[in-house]
Order: C-alpha cells, then sequence, then structure tokens
C-alpha cells in the first residue's frame, strides 16, 4: 500500500506531516494537560478529597489531640529506631525515615506494604511461569557455549548468568552487530528495515511520544499492516502520564496494529509499580533485531532538545540471535 492509499483510506484516523510521518493526536490530547483532565485527574482529586475528609475528622476529635499526637511521636520513635538497625541500603533508609517522621502512622503503614512487595511477588510469580513455558524453546547450542568460554571466559560466565538465573537466555553465533553512536544513527538504519518487512514487526519500548521519529515509524507500521504484515507494539504504562492517552492502543488497533501496555496505571495501590518495562527491543522478520538506550521519541534524536544535547547508543543484530 502506497503512502497515497494510506492517507485517503485512513483520512478519518491520522494526520500526515511534510515529514512523511503520520500522527494520531491533536494538539491537547497528549502529555500532562491530557493526564489532568483523564483518570489520573480523577484520582488526584479523590486523594484531595480524602485528605480533606481526614483533615475534617482531626477538627471534629480536636478534644483527642493530644493523645494523638502522643501516640504518633512514640511510633515515630519506635520506628526511627527500627530502621536504624535495620540491614538497608541509606538509599532506601534515608527516605523512609523522612517519610516516617512526617507522616507517622500513614507512613508506617506504607512501610508495611511495601516491605511485603505484593505486588511485586505477583508479578515475579506470573513471569517465572511464563519464563518456564518458553525456556525450552531457547535451547542453547553447546557450540557457541563452549566457542565463548575459549574466547572470553568472563563473557562466558556472565552469559551461564543469565542462561540461569536471569532467564534462559542463551548464546548464539553467526549474528552480525552494528553499533550506533547515536539515535540519529540508530533511526536512519531502523526505518529501511521497517520497510523490507514481510511476515512481522515486533517492538517494545519504554517510551513512545508522537512526533518526527515516531510518526515516521509509524507511518510505515500502519502501511505494513495494511499489507499483511504482524506488527505488534508494547509500551510501558507511564507513558500515560506525560506522553500518549489511555486510547491510544485503540487508535492503534485502528490502523491494524496489536497494542498492548506493560502495568498501565490504575487507582489500586501496588508496588509492582515500581518494576516498569524498561526495555527497547525491535524485531523484523525474525532477521533483523534493534536494542539498545534509544526510545521513540525526538529527543533521542535531537530533532527537540529537552534535557540539552541526548546521547544514547544502540546495536543492530543480523543473524541467528534474531531468529524466532
Amino acid at each position: 500500500m502506497s503512502k497515497e492509499t494510506l492517507q485517503h483510506t485512513m483520512r478519518s484516523k491520522v494526520r500526515v506531516f511534510e515529514d512523511g510521518g503520520i500522527r494520531l493526536l491533536r494538539k491537547g490530547q497528549k502529555g500532562l494537560i491530557h493526564a489532568i483532565f483523564s483518570r489520573f485527574g480523577l484520582v488526584l482529586v479523590l486523594l484531595v478529597l480524602q485528605f480533606g475528609a481526614l483533615f475534617s475528622l482531626m477538627r471534629w476529635f480536636s478534644n483527642l489531640l493530644p493523645h494523638y499526637l502522643g501516640g504518633t511521636l512514640l511510633v515515630t520513635a519506635a520506628m526511627m529506631v527500627y530502621l536504624l538497625n535495620q540491614d538497608m541500603n541509606n538509599s532506601v533508609r534515608i527516605p523512609w525515615l523522612v517519610v516516617t517522621a512526617l507522616a507517622p502512622v500513614l507512613g508506617v503503614l506504607l512501610f508495611c506494604y511495601t516491605k511485603e512487595d505484593v505486588g511485586h511477588r505477583m508479578l515475579k510469580k506470573r513471569l517465572l511461569e511464563l519464563e518456564g513455558q518458553t525456556r525450552g524453546q531457547l535451547a542453547q547450542d553447546k557450540k557457541a557455549s563452549t566457542a565463548l568460554d575459549a574466547d572470553c571466559p568472563g563473557a562466558a560466565s556472565l552469559a551461564q548468568y543469565l542462561r540461569g538465573r536471569g532467564g534462559g537466555f542463551p548464546v548464539y553465533e553467526n549474528t552480525q552487530v552494528t553499533y550506533f553512536p547515536s539515535g540519529e544513527a540508530k533511526f536512519a538504519a531502523l526505518l529501511p528495515q521497517l520497510e523490507s518487512a514481510t511476515q512481522y514487526i515486533f517492538l517494545e519500548y519504554f517510551i513512545i511520544d508522537e512526533g518526527l521519529m515516531w510518526g515516521r515509524i509509524l507511518e510505515i507500521l500502519a502501511r505494513k499492516a495494511a499489507q499483511g504484515v504482524d506488527v505488534r507494539v508494547m509500551y510501558d504504562g507511564t507513558c500515560e502520564f506525560s506522553t500518549l492517552p489511555r486510547d491510544y492502543p485503540r487508535r492503534l488497533e485502528a490502523l491494524g496494529i496489536r497494542c498492548k501496555v506493560f502495568a498501565p496505571v490504575t487507582p489500586f495501590v501496588s508496588t509492582h509499580y515500581n518494576y516498569r518495562d524498561h526495555r527497547k527491543i525491535l524485531v523484523v522478520d525474525g532477521r533483523v533485531g534493534f536494542t539498545g538506550g534509544v526510545n521513540l521519541a525526538d529527543e533521542y534524536i535531537n530533532h527537540i532538545e529537552k534535557y540539552g544535547r541526548w546521547k544514547d547508543a544502540a546495536v543492530m543484530l543480523e543473524g541467528e540471535a534474531c531468529a524466532p
């Protein structure tokens, strides 16, 4: 499908820019302003109402305030002694000391809940189940592991850890690696590889933001999906707070692109939100793959300057390491 045909068939869903990319959002449909007036804003309002209700209760029971202050002082002192005697890193200990001092009762409850790490344990259990299901599909070639051990014992030791406790990842041979010292270099090499896709394009990223970079990539993804290529996108749920609205997966689905959000943010309090999907992986047809530190946002290719000039690296793999 040509760009012109795509523009005609998707006229009501996309906007085409002079840079050749497409956009699904209009001004005001993304970013912090959208988050404030979306579910995030609702959760924030509910929290404010809860604090207001708590303040009102304290006013109504003002006669008991001395007892409350005395009790919180004892709780704070006990918690301070407990934290100071715990075997933990100071970067963790100090924040909890501050939280406990500022909000004794809430701080203690939050510490106990976080220490139990219920959300993470549930997530870890699920991931271990999935790892067990997929480990058998990632067989280790003995020849490759033996060759690595002979060539670099240190790297072989790390590879053994990744194979054992690190998720079952094997070592591959017959793979060509291309290093990109910047996001701009990766972007330039990525576009022609996407254009060459005939079977599938799978990508998983921590940050996706509309602009030149994602717009050019999305135009190709939409066109390839219309041609019958299996296109799947996954991004981290924290994008809902700053870059993409909650209904963005539905907008991608309208273009024939399957989309999944990792750990979307919900009002339910869970410690699993501390564990985000920081991966940056893109695979085309099981023959070429990209990974590294470059997300799909314009600051990573220095098209815009968000935090000064951005310097990140990436690699392109071609060969057995990308095979399904």
